[in-house]
């Protein structure tokens, strides 16, 4: 066990909770994030390390702004990485996580655990539910 899974699990355990997020466990411990059937990144415990797919032009942009590095050239990885060695990688990555969703579920504004209707299976852009 790495020096860095509890960061990695604090991410893991936020981003369960968003609507419509699962995550899965590969052979070799990296937990892939998935919203219905796309792709939102990987999670590396052993190397304490988050990597999310972007188009180049937007990954150019977070690497310029500082948001991330380019993501290790493998077969397997395409986008940014961020390491996760601390309390401020998580919220970084969380941050990372939250583009990735919303570019995914064509929204605009951010989603986190902390919106009003969190919970209630209302994303951002909605009424809130009638109680």
């Amino acid at each position: 066990m790495s020096h860095w899974d509890a960061f990695v699990d604090e991410v893991a355990n936020e981003l369960a909770t968003w609507p419509g997020v699962h995550i899965s466990r590969r052979e070799d411990g990296a937990a892939v994030v998935g919203y219905e059937h796309s792709e939102l990144g990987l999670l590396y415990p052993d190397r304490g390390v988050a990597e999310l797919p972007f188009l180049e032009s937007e990954a150019d942009e977070l690497v310029e702004h500082g948001d991330a590095e380019p993501a290790e050239t493998t077969a397997e990885s395409a986008g940014v990485s961020h390491d996760l060695h601390g309390p401020s990688d998580v919220t970084e990555v969380l941050e990372l996580f939250d583009r990735r969703y919303r570019d995914v579920r064509g929204e605009d504004e951010p989603y986190s655990s902390q919106d009003p209707d969190y919970g209630r299976g209302v994303p951002p852009d909605q009424p809130p539910l009638e109680s």
